[in-house]
C-alpha cells in the first residue's frame, strides 16, 4: 500500500466530524498508522502505547488503567462512522481489527474481512504471523491445494485467537467499574464542567473542623480526586464555582457537581429524585446546622449531620452520590455531595476508585452502566478525618 496515500487518507479522517472535537483520539490513530507504515509493528503493544501516546510511567498497571484498551475502542467505532458517511465508499480504508493495535489499510470498497479473505491474514497480526504453521510435506514442493490450506488455517487461527483476544478485551471493557461509571463523561467531545461549592463571605465563621472554609477544603481534595481521574482518561474538563455557573454553562455537556449545601445546583437536580438533600435546621448566619439525606420512596428513612456536634461525636457522615441524564441541563450530570466536610471528601474518593467502585456492581442490576443510578454512602468519622465509604442505598433507573 501507497504509503503516501495512506497519509491522504489518514488526514482526511482526522479532519472529519468523527476525530476533529477531539485530541486522544486523532494523536493514537496517528500515532499507530504512522509506526506501522515505518514498519515499527513491535512498538504497538498496549504498554508501549500507554508510555509513548498517553505518557504512563514505564511500570504503570495496564489492568488497572485501560486507556489503551478504551482508546482503541472508540477509535475502532469512529472508523466504522467515518466509513458509514456517505462519500466515503471510494477511499483507501484505515481500519484497526479488534484485538490489535496494528492498523489494516485496504483499497477502496474492501473492509477488514475482505481484505483478510483476499490476502489470507490481517496485517494487524505480527506476532500471529511469524507464528503461522507452514504445512508443507516434506521433500514435496507445495502445489495450489497445499497453498489453500496453509492459508485456510491459517486464516481460521488468526480469526478463532482474535475472537478470543476480543471477548477478552470487551469483557474487561463492559467489566470496568470506572468505565461503567463515567462512560458519559470520558467519550464527550465537550470538555467536562466541574462545579464546586460557594463558601458563603462574611464574618462570623466558626473556625472549627466543621467551618465552611474547611468544607470548601475538602470539596477541592474531592476536585482533585475526580480531575486526575479525568486526566488519566484523557479527558479535557474545566472548574468553577457554583455562584459564578448559569444554567446556560451547564447545559449539553457533561457536568460534576461537587458539595450539598454550598452548591445549590446539586439541591435543584436532586430535589426530584428519591434521594434529596434537606437543610432542616439553618443558623441565622446562612450556615446549615443540621443536614440531612431523605428517601422519597420511604419517609422514614433518613441520613442526618450535625454540624454543631464536636469531631469526637460525629461517628459518621453520609454523602449522596448520582449520575444521570438531566433534563434540567440535557446532558450527563455527576453529583458528589456530601452532608459533612468528610463526606463530600470520601464520595470524591469513591468516585474515583476502580476498588470502591466495585461496591456498585456487587449491588446493582446487569446493565447499570447504561441507567441513570443514585447512591447513598455512609462515611466512618474518626477524629473529624473521613474512612472509607460504603452505600448504604441505592436506586436506578
Amino acid at each position: 500500500m501507497d504509503a503516501k496515500a495512506v497519509l491522504q487518507q489518514l488526514d482526511r479522517m482526522l479532519r472529519s466530524r468523527h476525530f476533529r472535537n477531539s485530541r486522544r483520539y486523532p494523536a493514537f490513530l496517528a500515532h499507530i498508522v504512522r509506526r506501522t507504515l515505518k514498519g515499527d509493528l513491535d512498538s504497538l503493544k498496549e504498554r508501549i502505547l500507554g508510555i509513548e501516546v498517553f505518557k504512563r510511567p514505564h511500570d504503570y498497571d495496564t489492568g488497572a488503567d485501560p486507556v489503551v484498551r478504551i482508546t482503541a475502542g472508540e477509535v475502532r467505532k469512529r472508523i466504522a462512522l467515518y466509513y458509514h458517511d456517505e462519500g466515503t465508499e471510494d477511499e483507501l480504508r484505515i481500519e484497526l481489527p479488534p484485538g490489535s493495535y496494528v492498523p489494516v489499510f485496504s483499497p477502496p470498497g474492501m473492509g477488514a474481512a475482505a481484505h483478510e479473505s483476499q490476502s489470507g491474514i490481517w496485517t494487524a497480526t505480527t506476532e500471529l504471523s511469524t507464528a503461522m504453521p507452514v504445512l508443507v510435506e516434506s521433500g514435496k514442493e507445495a502445489g495450489p491445494r497445499y497453498v489453500f490450506r496453509n492459508w485456510l488455517l491459517a486464516a481460521i487461527t488468526v480469526v478463532v485467537v482474535l475472537l478470543a483476544a476480543a471477548g477478552f478485551w470487551f469483557w474487561g471493557w463492559i467489566s470496568s467499574p470506572v468505565e461503567s461509571m463515567w462512560r458519559p463523561f470520558f467519550n464527550s467531545p465537550d470538555p467536562v464542567l466541574i462545579v464546586m461549592g460557594s463558601p458563603p463571605a462574611g464574618p462570623g465563621l466558626p473556625m472549627d473542623s466543621h467551618s465552611h472554609v474547611h468544607l470548601s477544603f475538602n470539596d477541592a481534595l474531592a476536585l482533585s480526586d475526580i480531575t486526575g481521574l479525568l486526566d488519566i482518561h484523557q479527558q479535557d474538563h474545566r472548574a468553577q464555582t457554583a455562584d459564578s455557573t448559569s444554567l446556560d454553562d451547564l447545559r449539553k455537556r457533561p457536568v460534576v457537581l461537587i458539595s450539598a449545601f454550598l452548591n445549590p445546583w446539586s439541591s435543584r437536580i436532586l430535589n426530584p429524585l428519591r434521594f434529596s438533600l434537606v437543610r432542616q435546621q439553618i443558623a441565622p448566619d446562612g450556615s446549615t446546622i443540621l443536614g440531612t439525606i431523605v428517601d422519597h420512596k420511604h419517609p422514614g428513612s433518613m441520613w442526618s449531620f450535625d454540624f454543631t456536634k464536636s469531631v469526637t461525636v460525629n461517628t459518621r457522615d453520609y454523602a449522596i452520590v448520582a449520575r444521570l441524564h438531566s433534563d434540567l441541563t440535557e446532558g450527563p450530570v455527576m453529583i458528589v455531595a456530601g452532608l459533612g466536610p468528610g463526606a463530600t471528601e470520601s464520595a470524591g474518593e469513591f468516585v474515583s476508585s476502580p476498588e470502591y467502585l466495585k461496591q456498585v456492581r456487587a449491588t446493582a442490576p446487569a446493565n447499570w452502566r447504561n441507567r441513570n443510578l443514585e447512591l447513598v454512602l455512609e462515611v466512618p468519622m474518626v477524629d473529624g478525618k473521613a474512612g472509607h465509604a460504603h452505600i448504604v442505598a441505592t436506586d436506578f433507573w
